[in-house]
Formats: structure tokens, sequence, C-alpha cells
């Protein structure tokens, strides 16, 4: 049996399923701990959206966490067309405390993961992909399209499924957490649930 804290995430993209495991592994270790991070669920942004959907990805998560130090985490970008602030729609999705056996924590990328690549897109230069010279815009979160952003600086197409775990595994947490206050709360609420 595990001793470790465990991080039972719920993503929204097919390239966050990998790249969302890299990410919470790194960012324990930043804290100087290992997470188990389990087997995300993926749960498509509007399913998210309606509660019925989403307390069942949730409960789905929950079993696994059961009885361990850890929780549920919610990952998923804030390019809605109706809601602007990553805030509100964390408050909209996030669950009535108590809801659950587990704390469950909820992260709003903004605009879009790619953003948190932009805020540190410099320690992704050894990377073949991506430019020798690319440089982090002055605001990462202030484009609706990272994802172009990013493939700007890069050498071919991004492809979520191809560069997201791999990026992942690269970025400087430092610096995306300094240019990246969605990225803060990401630490911010893996830090919670393994505390």
């Amino acid at each position: 049996m595990s001793y470790l804290p465990i991080v039972a995430p719920i993503v929204e993209g097919h390239g966050e399923v990998p790249a969302v495991r890299q990410l919470i592994t790194r960012i324990g270790e930043r804290f100087g701990t290992g997470i188990e991070v389990a087997q995300p669920f993926r749960l498509d942004s509007g399913k998210m959206r309606k509660p019925e959907e989403l307390a069942k990805a949730i409960r789905y998560q929950e079993v696994r966490v059961r009885g361990r130090v850890g929780g549920v985490l919610i990952v998923r970008d804030g390019d809605d067309d109706d809601i602007r602030c990553p805030v509100e729609l964390s408050r909209q999705i996030t669950p009535e405390p108590g809801s659950f056996s587990v704390p469950v924590e909820v992260v709003i990328a903004r605009h879009e993961y790619e953003a948190w690549f932009l805020a540190s897109v410099e320690s992704l230069r050894g990377h073949p992909s991506v430019r020798d010279d690319a440089t982090a815009p002055g605001n990462p979160e202030g484009s609706r399209n990272a994802k172009k952003q990013l493939e700007l600086l890069m050498t071919e197409s991004y492809k979520e499924t191809l560069h997201q775990a791999k990026f992942s595994a690269l970025i400087d947490l430092s610096a995306a957490a300094d240019r990246s206050r969605s990225f803060r709360r990401m630490m911010h609420a893996v830090e919670k649930l393994i505390a």
C-alpha cells in the first residue's frame, strides 16, 4: 500500500491526460514530496459545466483518494465565450463544501493550459520543436489563443497530444509561477491537496 499523497485529476483534453500527470509530479517534487497521480478522468468542458456530469467524474475519482492524504484536482481551460473571468468560472464549477468525502480543488488556466508554456517558454528552448530564440511575451495570459502564440515560437505545428506532456516535463515551474497567476493557483491547489 502506498503512503504517498494522491491527486486524482479531472481534465478536459486528450493531451492533458498525460500532461497533467507530469506537471503534478513535478510540482510535488518542488514541494519536496512524491505524489501518486491517479489516471486522469477526461471530461470535456461542456460536461464540466453540467453539475451532474462533473459530480459523476468527481465521485469516480473520489474512490481513488478515499482514506488517503490527497484529493481531486479539476483542471480546465478558461477559454469559454460566455465567462471571461477564471475566478467566476471556478466558482461556477466548484462543488459545495462537504459534497464529497475528499478535498476538491479547481484550477482554471487562463485562457489555455498552453499559456503556462508561454510563461516559461525560454525553458523549452532545448526541445527540438521550440525555436532557440523563443521568449515569453510580456503577458502570457493576455491572449485568448495561447496555442497559436506558442506555435509561432516553434519550428513545427503545435499538437496537444504530441507536445503537451513533453513541455509539461520541461517547463521552469518558477518562471511559470512568476509570470502566470493561474499557474500559481495550480501550484497552490496541489500544495493544499498534499498538505
